[in-house]
């Protein structure tokens, strides 16, 4: 156990994705963290705060590895796709249903995104199930704004022309198929792009619109190749927003030296 703290201890301040593995190399939990150091280094301290169940995984831990992601939105996607690709056992033992929450995307033609806390049978797509209620929560929100997809309660095609436009398609935060003259593609293709984002996260999204500028711009298609630059510096801030900044802290010593009147001081810090 000290050998793990002491390795935990050297971790960076930077959000990413643990990996703990049993003596045998099999892969017994997966989790994410803002700060890397900071959590796993939890885990190895003191156990009397921990309970009964999180004990025995940690009893069962000879090593972990990590991953070391830009922002912990990233770090949250990233370790979705790790646990369902692995089925870590205390990853199912540790789960509670109340604390998870999923990505929806209604059905039908016109589909909506929106966040929800359980799966229903009702023919809707769920993504997740993802640990942090609140980072799923605002991604759903900052993908429907920058893809401009609606949130209203109005259904579509059945409500086309009914209303005027609501003030997200003012202030350009909906394409406002409520008025019946957005075309099906188009907003399926917002509704693909925000998909690719909440799945991928902030980078791979922004090499698919990337991509997507480039081409409209070699076929002279300059508003549309504009309207994605729009959504490229939109997801960047994003990301922006949420990376975390720290340096990369090792084992290291750190000495420092001051002189002042033919006097030296120097100051050593582990």
């Amino acid at each position: 156990m000290s050998l793990l703290r002491k390795k935990a201890m050297a971790l960076p301040l930077l959000p990413g994705v643990y990996i703990m593995h049993a003596s045998d190399g099999e892969i017994i939990y997966i989790g994410k963290a803002k700060a890397l150091k900071n959590r796993v280094s939890q885990y190895f301290g003191s156990q009397n705060n921990h309970p009964e169940k999180v004990r025995r995984m940690v009893s069962n831990v000879f090593d972990f590895e990590y991953i070391i992601t830009d922002s912990e939105f990233e770090a949250l996607i990233l370790e979705c796709s790790l646990i369902k690709q692995h089925t870590p056992k205390y990853n199912i033992l540790l789960k509670d249903d109340k604390g998870y929450s999923y990505i929806r995307v209604s059905p039908g033609e016109w589909s909506r995104l929106s966040y929800v806390l359980q799966k229903k049978d009702d023919g809707a797509q769920y993504i997740g199930p993802y640990k942090s209620s609140y980072y799923v929560k605002s991604a759903v929100e900052e993908a429907n704004k920058i893809f401009m997809l609606p949130t209203c309660s109005r259904r579509f095609p059945q409500d086309f022309g009914k209303a005027r436009p609501c003030l997200n398609y003012h202030i350009k935060q909906c394409m406002a198929p409520c008025t019946g003259r957005v075309k099906l593609a188009s907003y399926r293709e917002n509704l693909n792009r925000a998909l690719d984002f909440l799945k991928g996260g902030s980078s791979n999204s922004i090499k698919k619109l990337t991509a997507e500028m480039e081409q409209a711009a070699d076929n002279l298609e300059f508003e549309r190749a504009a309207a994605i630059r729009d959504k490229i510096r939109a997801v960047k801030r994003m990301g922006d927003k949420q990376k975390v900044v720290a340096n990369k802290v090792l084992d290291e010593d750190v000495i420092a030296s001051f002189s002042d009147g033919g006097k030296v001081c120097f100051q050593v810090f582990r």
